[in-house]
């Protein structure tokens, strides 16, 4: 006996207007816009995402296509977790380079590493102790 092949949906752009955008760990399932449930492919019809509105979100019932595209636009621009580190990492990035050529040109110098506790923090900190006296005057 052959197996049926289930049906895969696709997600359609009309299913906006219902409150759902394809979820973005797998772009054939839906996900509501409103409670940010993941769906599965079998609630993909268009009256089982109708109901779905009906049954759970009464208060947006009424609501236009404009209002969702509003809240879609609101999803896509919210800060997770990738985009927040992704921003704190840039701005250590050019400490962690300075350090590395330091690091660097103290091991070609074949000098023992102590050398930079010795010589070269204190070059630096009275480096920056000179400019920020300059730029607070």
């Amino acid at each position: 006996m052959a197996k049926a092949k289930k049906k895969c949906r696709q997600y359609s752009v009309d299913y906006l207007k219902y409150g759902f955008v394809p979820s973005e760990a797998d772009k054939q399932l839906p996900m509501c816009l409103l409670c940010n449930k993941v769906l599965s492919n079998d609630s993909m019809k268009p009256s089982k995402l109708e109901d779905r509105l009906k049954r759970c979100h009464t208060d947006k019932i009424g609501k236009d296509l404009k209002y969702f595209q509003t809240l879609k636009e609101k999803y896509e621009k919210r800060p997770t977790m990738h985009s927040m580190f992704a921003s704190t990492s840039q701005s250590n990035d050019d400490g962690l380079r300075a350090s590395y050529n330091i690091s660097l040109l103290i091991a070609k110098s074949g000098k023992p590493h102590t050398i930079g506790e010795q010589l070269i923090l204190p070059a630096v900190e009275e480096v920056l102790k000179n400019c920020f006296a300059q730029i607070s005057i």
